[in-house]
């Protein structure tokens, strides 16, 4: 039998020491015909009968001390029963309880198979010795006494020798035995020695090490030398003090460290790799103790070996430059200064993988990105902050450091002409960023090289766009005020050239904190110039240009309007400057966005100090996740500030709502949504006095005061005066006018007070009283607005708002603004006990449900978004009772099914297929359901039958199988009469739907 490949100590997992384990055993393998099975089972019976001839116990201890009987009579055993033996006793040994094996005796055990092993005189297979290395394993960890040296010293040592076995089964067990026996010591003393074991066996092998790393190797294959068994049990030495090194005492690992560096070479060989794993262990497990007395060799030589880039593998130049990271991280974290010495250097290895292959480069730049973030940890931002540049900062370590690194980066952009890859900008963009706002003081040449590039640019579009974000991300960490101190935006006095144009819009998309008076300051005087210029070139294509450069400036508004860092003192004069351009509508979008920019970032912050921060103008730069946050953090209002913020615009808020009020009325609808949305904002900050005074003046602008009666109809409408012609015009502008002022109406609900909802509801009343449909839309949007944002309107005036819609004629086109009133107006009901509400709530699902067998697709989209947004609300709100209002709703719909026209039941089993949908569970709160659609089916109605078809299959599609084998006879009675029918597709249907509730 080939004992490598038939291993008896596999099985020697699930057994347990509560039962006999003979017997456990005999019930696995007892009708197994592979031979070691039968030996294995024989061995466990014939122990088993010398323990019960001595009347012990068949405990796992007896079976332990039966079995080291049985060895010890190891000379009359063959290699098969030998086998079988030591693979018995591999797995009832780790089943013994530890205080059943006293220290001495085991002490003595592992002496005793240790013998019984050397004096084979390598006699034993590999499952023997397996076996008896795992014993041996067990032993010294869990019985000797690990606190005395003496006690495992025997054991341990001779672990370590068959760490390095030639056999993979003997090596891998003796090292996980190793690793067992470290983690199992407590004793500082047994600590250090076994240390000195490892470190000894180290050194025995470190000559013969140092040959191997000048060994030839070609394309990272070995020569004969490396096939040595000798130069193999280096390899698995190495590997075997992987695994343990974090458990060895801090001496030696500094030991094994400063032996391993005598290893390290600039060139590949055939122990890099495994000389790299375990350095990496011992940098990441161990404190600067460790690693500073030898960081100075073994960080240069890792520069080295990475500096060499194509002449070694690529995967091991990263390899070493990511144990180069970790070392200088190790020593920044530790206070030590000596990585700013090398700093520099390692960028500069690093870099030269930054225009590598893409994935090459990609690791390479992430690589120096965690470096980064490492090492530049804000103490120099704090320091500069709060001393200013001075002689002392200037000269740092830290700071020089920093300069040259960027100097590596500026000096490697100077080597081509061409733009560089995506993963070289990306790592500049991390250095920007990581430095902020004081980058400007590193990296000037670095911009001032980047804006050359772009000048010339003449790569492709993708390239070009990566050269973009990454002086995006410049002007992100530095602030456009720095970045333009650097990099002007200019119109040249004499030629009316302008420099640096291409840097708009990239300045739009990447402004956040920036400053409102730097914008009053410097970018309008700049959108002025090129304004006046284009009018004093003669060619039409420069003045264009000119035009747009303007145009340009312009539009970088909204992201100074992006958290700007001083609201409260620049808004008002932002606020007079801008007054006059609202009436330009090119500038119009502009301003409108920017104002509810403002606006919103502050409600915010004042909302939750970590809510929604509003958008952030980091787009687009490839940041790590923790350093997009931090940007963001660094712009955050407190509350303090959101409340300065909020009262400086306020202040202005009267003008500017009058102002943008002109604006509405005088510009044609498409232009209003960032208007109407302004016009919202400051409203929603605006006493109510000031809003309504504005509104009614908007009233008597358009001579609809008059119009509103207390019975809500027109004046007009009884007027008998004028002609008919007369009559039709007034009609048509007073129409418009009233769509105008509903416009108006919608955008000042949210901040109104109860006189001007009031006033507002009356002008929605005259709307849809009027002859015709014109304002119709805008009076529901208003309306709507009223019932969401004021639930004591909706409470106060229910049936009289519901008087109203309901006597009002409804064109499909306008159900979706129609049912958005409905939705908040039911949900009121809902939630109300007065019987009149509910009878009203029946009207609105009466409507509701008709328009869900509309003809018209408009009209059926508009109820299932109603009836969709309506389950969500009720679901979210309900408290899971049987006569909360979830379950309320659903019981006024199924109310239906009884003595309506086929018409309607068609509709509300098409609304209860909304209601299962989002929601199945609902058929098992309330089991009625299922079993009052099905019995619709005998009414023999083809509408209502296609209804209750296309319900069951919503249910089967999205109940759980366990759930819906409550309904299987139900279902399959109710539909199987019809699989018969072949008109509108029935016995298809029918088919499908048993097909996938049966199989």
């Amino acid at each position: 039998m080939d004992e490598d490949h038939q291993d008896l100590a596999e099985p020697t997992t699930s057994f347990t020491g509560n039962s006999d384990i003979c017997q456990q055993l005999l019930d696995r393998y007892a009708h197994s015909s592979a031979q070691q099975h039968r030996h294995l089972c024989a061995t466990a019976a014939a122990t088993r009968s010398i323990i019960q001839a001595s009347d012990l116990p068949l405990t796992p201890v007896s079976y332990f001390a039966a079995t080291i009987t049985s060895l010890s009579n190891s000379k009359s055993l063959d290699s098969t029963a030998f086998a079988a033996v030591t693979s018995f006793l591999s797995i009832v040994l780790p089943l013994v309880h530890k205080a059943e094996i006293k220290q001495e005796k085991a002490a003595e055990a592992v002496g005793f198979l240790i013998e019984i092993v050397e004096g084979s005189s390598g006699s034993l297979g590999t499952s023997s010795v397996r076996a008896v290395v795992k014993c041996v394993g067990v032993l010294v960890a869990e019985f000797c006494d690990s606190n005395d040296w003496n006690s495992v010293k025997l054991g341990l040592d001779w672990l370590l020798k068959f760490s390095l076995d030639k056999r993979p089964k003997v090596r891998k067990c003796a090292q996980d035995c190793v690793l067992t026996v470290f983690k199992s010591f407590e004793s500082s003393a047994a600590i250090k020695k076994a240390s000195k074991s490892v470190y000894s066996l180290l050194d025995e092998h470190m000559t013969l090490a140092i040959k191997m790393t000048v060994a030839k190797s070609v394309d990272g294959s070995k020569d004969d030398t490396m096939s040595r068994p000798e130069c193999q049990e280096v390899l698995h030495l190495l590997n075997m003090i992987k695994h343990v090194v974090p458990y060895l005492s801090v001496k030696m690992r500094s030991k094994v460290l400063s032996k391993l560096s005598k290893t390290l070479r600039s060139q590949f060989s055939a122990v890099t790799r495994h000389i790299f794993d375990l350095i990496s262990v011992i940098f990441e497990t161990s404190g600067t103790e460790v690693i500073v007395p030898c960081a100075e060799n073994i960080i240069n030589l890792l520069v080295s070996y990475i500096s060499l880039q194509d002449k070694n593998p690529a995967d091991t130049s990263l390899f070493a430059a990511t144990l180069v990271k970790t070392a200088l991280c190790k020593l920044h974290d530790g206070d030590i200064k000596e990585w700013t010495v090398y700093l520099p250097m390692v960028t500069e290895s690093i870099s030269g993988f930054l225009s590598s292959e893409a994935d090459t480069a990609l690791k390479a730049s992430n690589i120096f990105k965690e470096l980064i973030n490492c090492l530049i940890d804000g103490k120099l931002f704090s320091t500069i902050q709060n001393q200013g540049i001075e002689d002392e900062v200037i000269h740092s370590d830290e700071f020089e450091a920093i300069k040259t690194t960027c100097a590596v980066f500026h000096n490697t952009l100077n080597t081509s002409s061409r733009i560089p890859n995506e993963h070289f900008l990306a790592a500049i963009s991390f250095l920007f960023l990581k430095l902020g706002e004081i980058s400007d003081m590193f990296t000037k040449d670095i911009v001032l090289k980047l804006a050359d590039l772009m000048n010339v640019a003449s790569g492709s579009a993708l390239d070009i766009e990566h050269l973009q974000d990454c002086i995006g991300s410049a002007i992100v960490a530095m602030g456009p005020e720095k970045f333009l101190g650097l990099l002007p935006i200019s119109l040249g006095a004499k030629d009316l050239s302008c420099s640096n144009a291409w840097l708009i819009p990239i300045l739009k998309k990447n402004i956040v904190g920036s400053s409102l008076g730097f914008f009053m300051s410097h970018i309008i005087p700049l959108a002025e110039s090129f304004q006046k210029a284009s009018c004093k070139v003669k060619k039409a294509v420069i003045g264009q240009d000119l035009q747009a450069y303007a145009r340009g400036c312009w539009e970088l508004l909204p992201a100074f309007c992006c958290k700007p860092s001083d609201t409260s003192q620049n808004f008002g004069a932002l606020a007079k400057l801008l007054i006059p351009f609202l009436k330009d509508s090119s500038m119009l979008e502009n301003i409108a966005i920017s104002l509810q920019e403002l606006i919103n970032q502050n409600k915010s912050a004042l909302t939750s100090y970590h809510g929604s921060e509003g958008r952030t103008k980091v787009q687009n730069t490839g940041l790590a996740e923790n350093t997009a946050v931090d940007l963001k953090s660094r712009h955050f209002y407190s509350k303090k500030t959101a409340s300065r913020n909020i009262k400086a615009l306020a202040s202005c808020s009267k003008e500017l709502l009058q102002a943008l009020t002109n604006v509405l009325f005088e510009t044609p609808p498409d232009k209003h949504r960032h208007l109407k949305g302004a016009i919202g904002c400051f409203a929603s900050i605006t006493d109510s006095s000031v809003t309504t005074q504005i509104f009614i003046a908007s009233l008597e602008k358009f001579h609809l005061i008059e119009d509103i009666c207390e019975r809500g109809k027109l004046e007009s409408e009884t007027n008998g005066s004028g002609g008919v012609e007369d009559s039709d015009a007034t009609s048509i502008k007073k129409d418009a006018n009233r769509c105008q002022i509903l416009d108006l109406a919608s955008c000042f609900v949210d901040g109104s007070g109860e006189d001007l909802v009031k006033l507002i509801y009356s002008v929605v009343r005259c709307a849809l009283q009027a002859t015709g449909e014109v304002g119709h839309i805008e009076a529901y949007q208003a309306l709507s607005r009223i019932l969401e944002k004021h639930s004591w309107f909706c409470s106060s005036h229910f049936v009289e708002v519901m008087d109203l819609l309901i006597g009002v004629k409804c064109n499909i086109k306008l159900l979706k603004s129609r049912f958005a009133c409905f939705r908040t107006l039911l949900m009121h009901a809902i939630m109300s006990n007065v019987d009149e509400d509910n009878t009203k709530a029946f009207l609105i699902l009466n409507e509701i449900i008709l328009a869900l067998k509309d003809s018209d697709e408009e009209g059926r989209k508009a109820s299932y978004d109603v009836l969709n947004g309506i389950n969500s609300e009720l679901r979210n709100s309900s408290n899971g009772t049987s006569d909360g209002p979830y379950h309320k709703i659903i019981s006024m719909i199924l109310g239906y099914l009884s003595g309506s026209s086929p018409h309607i039941k068609s509709g509300v089993v098409a609304a209860l297929s909304v209601f299962v949908y989002n929601d199945p569970n609902i058929c098992l709160l309330m089991p009625d359901i299922v079993p009052s659609v099905m019995e619709l089916l005998h009414n023999k109605s083809v509408e209502v039958t296609k209804a209750v078809l296309g319900f069951v299959k919503v249910l089967v599609s999205c109940l759980q199988a366990n759930d819906l084998q409550h309904y299987h006879s139900d279902i399959v009675n109710g539909i199987l009469p019809w699989s018969s029918i072949s008109r509108n597709h029935f016995r298809s249907k029918v088919r499908d739907l048993l097909g996938f509730i049966l199989f």
